[in-house]
């Protein structure tokens, strides 16, 4: 069988969060697992000119959740992550 692959076209594409997700699992207390999403985001993929691909989002802290109000408003005090301070989490791909 012969598999064909198709080069990346050059280009920036959205990050459409209708059909994206982020979302995350963690253990507590080394018993479960907590899931989780965050629920607004963006970002973009970039394809350059000689093919090597990039990705770039952002992430509001503060659109944390985990189905459950109190952990999240736990998850986003100084304790954790800081929303108030650090309203936004970053990522770019290297």
């Amino acid at each position: 069988m012969t598999t064909a692959t198709t080069p990346l076209s050059v280009g920036t594409w959205a990050i459409d969060p209708v059909h994206s997700s982020v979302n995350f699992s963690v253990r507590h207390l080394m018993v479960s697992k907590v899931r989780g999403k965050f629920d607004t985001f963006s970002g973009a993929i970039t394809i350059a000119a000689d093919g090597t691909p990039s990705v770039s989002a952002e992430i509001a802290v503060d659109s944390i959740n985990t189905g459950n109000e109190q952990r999240d408003g736990h998850v986003r005090s100084a304790d954790f992550f800081d929303a108030e301070q650090y309203p936004t989490a970053t990522f770019t791909s290297t």
